[in-house]
């Protein structure tokens, strides 16, 4: 007797929402069994997935945090999907960043569920009516948001953080994601990547340049000098968690996060109702620092992808999967209930997702986009900079002494000739923001 065919899925608690509706329209058109593993949530995914495809346990369908794909594929730990998102018409409605975001040296492994922007400057409404600060606030560059945050701090002292950044090691990739790549990107020209970690260009990693000095010493203001924010929050034993609630309970002036915050400040009991919360939420995009040449707006989007295990028992059963996953109307659906950006162009035709205000306006922002460096070695050099981090916002190290640091750590690990300098132009102009 043939062994009846079953397909097995991790994924995180998360996303239930979406998978279980797609775990059962699957079964009932295949009859195919489905074998489900659900990380509940503060589980680390990440963490979860890398030790079973280690240790060869992994299921068929997996969830992969976007910046993992080119490690786990450099590993042979995927399945590249080419061969049936060539046949897919669905693929061409993915905005290309976003094609790119699951790609490893040319193909794809992972297909984008949801996106985000970075940074976005959240804001809590009373707190800024309480100091007097007009609203819809705009600030132009980073003086102006750590002006601000002082004024909070003057005239709102029950505010424990008038100005809050994701750092530090207990943060992880969050640091780097939802923090200073945002200021990096920020602080210089993006001209020859030099306000990147990763020249594209040369192939080399980013030791010393000016946008990484710029994005230090902007934390090094914000925890070291200034005391905008205190740093036990941040190696609180759920940083997430402690974060959110932060913001929800009015003890954050200003706070750096995602985009999907719009949802997840609030448990889902607690959540207010959509149009609510402009009432005493705001946003704002991230503005540059205001140095010479960067740009006003920047932007870093990132996201979960799902793939499919290299070993996976059934590859075409696999595909029928995410096939039927990954439709326009579920998907649209079910990030227009959640609060989460598309990184499908066709998500507006769909009547949910297209009357959500909030998605629509801070959709305009993708088109500023970018994502996390697609090269293998970036999680290492993304520690050593949440290192780097906690160097000038913990310790008081100048930003240029940490960047040393992070640059001998670069050289330790790839060697000297895969890490390069991007000095100051030599024009003898003084940075835009003196402190």
């Amino acid at each position: 007797m043939a062994e009846a065919k079953t397909l097995s899925i991790t994924y995180g608690e998360l996303w239930e929402e979406l998978l279980k509706p797609a775990i059962k329209d699957f079964e009932t058109d295949t009859g195919v069994k489905v074998d489900v593993t659900m990380v509940p949530y503060g589980v680390d995914m990440v963490e979860k997935v890398s030790l079973d495809l280690a240790a060869g346990v992994a299921t068929d369908i997996i969830m992969v945090d976007s910046f993992m794909i080119p490690a786990w594929a450099e590993a042979g730990y995927l399945y590249g999907l080419d061969n049936y998102l060539v046949k897919w018409p669905d693929w061409d409605q993915y905005y290309p960043a976003f094609q790119a975001m699951g790609s490893y040296e040319g193909h794809v492994y992972g297909i984008t569920l949801e996106t985000s922007a970075n940074a976005i400057l959240w804001y809590w409404k009373p707190n800024f009516e309480k100091a007097g600060i007009p609203m819809p606030w705009k600030p132009k560059d980073w003086y102006e948001v750590l002006e601000t945050a002082e004024r909070i701090k003057e005239r709102c002292p029950d505010v424990e953080c008038p100005l809050y950044i994701p750092m530090g090691t207990k943060w992880g990739e969050g640091a780097t994601y939802c923090g200073i790549y945002s200021e990096i990107l920020g602080a210089d020209t993006s001209e020859g990547d030099c306000n990147r970690l990763w020249n594209y260009t040369t192939g080399k990693w980013i030791g010393r340049s000016p946008a990484i000095e710029r994005a230090l010493n902007f934390y090094r203001e914000v925890f070291f000098v200034r005391k905008l924010c205190p740093t036990d929050p941040m190696y609180a034993p759920d940083v997430w968690g402690e974060w959110r609630r932060l913001m929800r309970t009015g003890k954050i002036g200003i706070g750096q996060g995602g985009a999907w915050e719009w949802a997840e400040f609030w448990p889902e009991a607690l959540r207010p109702l959509e149009v609510m919360r402009p009432n005493f939420l705001g946003w704002t995009p991230l503005p540059g620092s205001g140095d010479h040449g960067t740009p006003s707006i920047q932007t870093i989007s990132g996201g979960w992808t799902v793939a499919m295990k290299k070993e996976a028992k059934n590859p075409d059963l696999a595909w029928e999967f995410l096939r039927i996953l990954n439709s326009k109307e579920r998907l649209a659906k079910w990030l227009a209930a959640a609060g989460k950006l598309s990184m499908r162009k066709d998500s507006p035709e769909v009547t949910e997702y297209g009357k959500n205000k909030f998605l629509m306006e801070i959709g305009k922002l993708l088109p500023y986009t970018t994502y996390r460096d697609a090269v293998t070695g970036y999680p290492t050099v993304s520690h050593y900079l949440q290192q780097a981090i906690e160097k000038v916002a913990v310790d008081g190290l100048s930003a240029a002494e940490a960047m040393e640091w992070y640059k001998n750590k670069l050289i330790d690990k790839f060697g000297k000739d895969q890490v390069e300098i991007i000095e100051l132009p030599d024009c003898g102009c003084p940075s835009a923001i003196i402190w």
